[in-house]
């Protein structure tokens, strides 16, 4: 998983990553010669995962590592050839990236490399116009694109959120790949650990499950009769 939000990273605060542990940063790689693998953090005996492993890339936070971003950008050659650094010395199957919300450059980069765009979106008039803008782009990008509604209110029951779901569907003209509840205890929580991992029981891990599940469907029905990923040496990278 890499950290593409470059403008706002976070999700270093949300596997308890501390400041001391973060030698190299995406951003340095993007930025200079330095080999991905100095940015790579195992986290997969840190997060107790049993099955497979998690690799992550995290972003620079501090203020002058943004602001150097924001001012350079970064080439969008350089950013596939670390990509293909990164699936081909760790052999991975699937690459997450997580980039900044709205029209930015690094955002349009990441969508122009992923084989999948995900648009995650609250019910509301102002995330609905950003997320048709987004998928517009995608769109002319020629990228399936799925979209999660996210924090439906508790009024809402699920019958009425799968008839929104479906009204969203027909008028983007994408695929709804599910609708999550406003959870009080996600709210709670304040980033402070991987909710599905601390909250095993939870009726919302087990939604989570059938997400990534449903997901790694979508991931592999869209690259069926590709062959252009090397028989299969390159990830299946979402964005």
């Amino acid at each position: 998983m890499i950290d593409l939000d470059l403008e706002g990273p976070g999700l270093h605060v949300i596997f308890g990553i501390s400041d001391a542990e973060i030698k190299v940063t995406i951003n340095d790689v993007l930025q200079s010669a330095i080999p991905i693998r100095d940015a790579v953090l195992d986290l997969t005996s840190r997060l107790g995962i049993d099955s497979g492993c998690l690799l992550f890339c995290p972003a620079g936070h501090r203020l002058e590592e943004i602001l150097k971003m924001v001012d350079t950008g970064f080439n969008l050659s350089r950013f596939k050839a670390v990509l293909y650094s990164l699936a081909t010395e760790y052999q991975l199957d699937y690459l997450l990236i997580d980039s900044h919300p709205g029209i930015e450059k690094d955002t349009i980069v990441s969508m122009a490399v992923c084989d999948v765009v995900v648009l995650l979106s609250r019910v509301d008039h102002q995330d609905m116009f950003g997320s048709g803008v987004m998928n517009e782009v995608a769109t002319q990008l020629r990228k399936p694109v799925v979209l999660i509604l996210n924090m439906i209110p508790s009024s809402v029951g699920e019958k009425e959120s799968k008839k929104v779901g479906e009204k969203i569907a027909s008028l983007f003209n994408l695929q709804v790949l599910t609708a999550l509840p406003f959870n009080s205890d996600v709210f709670e929580n304040l980033s402070r650990g991987v909710f599905v991992l601390e909250h095993q029981k939870d009726p919302l891990t087990r939604k989570f499950t059938e997400l990534a599940e449903n997901m790694i469907g979508i991931i592999d029905r869209a690259l069926e009769g590709e062959e252009s990923y090397d028989n299969g040496s390159t990830p299946q990278t979402v964005g």
